[in-house]
Formats: C-alpha cells, structure tokens, sequence
C-alpha cells in the first residue's frame, strides 16, 4: 500500500487532551493515513505501531509504507520533535506535560499549539492541511490492515 499522506501522532502526544478523538476523526475523513505509535481514544480511525521502539516516525512509516515527505509528526515532547525532525518529517507540536512551547521550537516543531482542541481548530492554516497539494487521490480503506484500532 503506498500512502499518499499520513498523519504520525507520537506516543508522548496527549491522546486524551481536550478534542483529540475529534482531530484524529477529522484528519481522517480529509483522507490522511492516521498512525498513532501508543494506544489513542477509543474509536477514533486509527492504526497503532505496536512496537515503535526506538524510532517511532519511521516505525510508523513503515506499517503504512509511507514516506516522510508525505506524512506529518504531532508529538508533545521535544524528543518526540527531535525524532521526526532526524527522518525528515515535518513536525506539528501540542503541548504536553512538561513541555513548553519554546523547547518544542527549539527542537524543530513548525507549529506548537495549546491542545488538539486549538489544532483543530486552526487545522486548514496547520501543516495538516497539506493532503491538498497531493491532490485529490486518498489510500485505499482497508479494515484488514494488522493493527487497526477502532
């Protein structure tokens, strides 16, 4: 499967954060790939790296068969940033427990928002309406994929 755009959320990402299923819900239905590398809300169209090990972007790359100029990182660490900065993807910061907006863009975020709520909430203006310069193409749907969440 070649994925056109995937949406990376880390594991340090605050999954239960105010508005978090409903961005997961709605960078799918703009027809992104959402992979999440630690258990998410319930639910929410998702599949989970069940191993991300040391590199969480390019583990979840690979579940997907993705490719870093096509995919999106949301983390809320600076390691996190750090990570996907290093396999040349593109970063999307929400602060997290312990994290401050500055370190997040220190460590290469191009965006840092307060909570999911407020990315969604500025999701045609984020890096996550990128799906759009790939034009109007979207991945197969396909249920059958080993570690699908929902």
């Amino acid at each position: 499967m070649t994925v056109v755009s995937a949406a990376l959320f880390g594991a340090g990402w605050p999954a239960t954060s105010r508005g978090a299923a409903a961005l997961l819900r709605e960078c799918a239905a703009r027809g992104w790939t959402v992979v999440l590398t630690a258990p998410g809300p319930s639910g929410t169209p998702a599949l989970t790296v069940t191993d991300p090990g040391r590199d969480p972007v390019r583990a979840a790359l690979d579940l997907v068969d993705g490719k870093p100029s096509h995919a999106v990182f949301v983390a809320a660490s600076a390691p996190e940033v750090r990570v996907a900065r290093l396999a040349g993807v593109p970063c999307v910061a929400v602060l997290g427990p312990g994290a401050t907006a500055a370190e997040l863009r220190a460590a290469g975020a191009a965006e840092v928002h307060p909570d999911a709520a407020a990315l969604l909430c500025a999701l045609d203006d984020s890096l996550l309406a990128r799906p759009r310069a790939f034009g109007d193409r979207r991945p197969a749907a396909s249920g059958a994929l080993a570690g699908r969440s929902g």
